[in-house]
């Protein structure tokens, strides 16, 4: 994550009418309207925008609009797989909040390059292999019906409650998923992430939002990790496999 001082974030008085999608009802008292972009001036849809455990979501045009308590000061924080999450401070105007734009970078294909057709076969072969895995006892797993349950956009809340899984704050001001075996010899060391067959480097759990997770695999120890999410000569803080949910099924 980026020192504050170098993201890219505008905040200006007026855009005009900012209508969204799915827009939460006035509950806490002043309304914060925004779009999301790239640099190049796209929309970003389904980006995750956070204000104090408050959460929405971008739509199609990467507008989004939420609530805040009747305070003068509030960090905003943004979030979207393949892009480098943003956070903010932002200061009320006449006890009011200005419209706010912000641009997000992408960040380089992280992933090996697939066709679509060829990562949605990776992606049902891997939940099939999911339940022999599960067989052996060596990790823990997490279903499609587990991660609904808990009602929630972050997958590190889906996880908190795993044995010997820690929730930690990091520095963009959101959630990271850390192994407590790890506390002592490597303290705040992250886990390897890898979703549908691919390791992602430098990833944190909550770029991905619970409600695209069909499954997720967690493996506290190298001994106990598969040898084919085993990679690199350095074993890792742990690793947890995500498998997204299938278009379609």
């Amino acid at each position: 994550m980026r020192p504050l001082s170098s993201v890219t974030l505008a905040v200006v008085t007026v855009l005009g009418a900012l209508a969204t999608a799915g827009a939460q009802p006035n509950v806490a008292g002043r309304e914060l309207v925004g779009l999301v972009r790239d640099t190049a001036g796209t929309a970003v849809e389904d980006a995750i925008v956070e204000i104090s455990g408050v959460l929405a979501r971008t739509d199609a045009r990467g507008t989004f609009r939420l609530y805040t308590s009747n305070v003068d000061t509030v960090t905003i924080a943004i979030r979207r797989l393949g892009f480098s999450p943003v956070s903010a401070l932002l200061t009320a105007r006449d006890r009011k909040w200005d419209t706010v734009v912000v641009e997000m970078d992408r960040v380089a294909q992280r992933l090996a390059k697939v066709s679509v057709k060829a990562a949605t076969a990776l992606a049902r072969l891997g939940l099939r292999d999911l339940e022999e895995r599960r067989s052996k006892g060596l990790g823990q797993f997490v279903s499609r019906e587990e991660i609904a349950a808990r009602n929630t956009n972050r997958p590190s809340d889906v996880l908190r409650d795993r044995r010997g899984v820690r929730v930690v704050r990091i520095r963009s001001g959101g959630h990271g998923v850390r192994f407590a075996a790890f506390t002592s010899s490597r303290p705040n060391c992250a886990p390897s992430i890898w979703v549908d067959g691919q390791l992602v480097p430098d990833m944190e759990m909550d770029e991905i939002t619970a409600n695209d997770i069909e499954a997720i695999e967690l493996y506290e120890s190298w001994t106990s990790t598969p040898t084919e999410f085993s990679k690199g000569t350095e074993p890792p803080c742990g690793t947890i496999v995500v498998w997204t949910r299938v278009p379609g099924a």
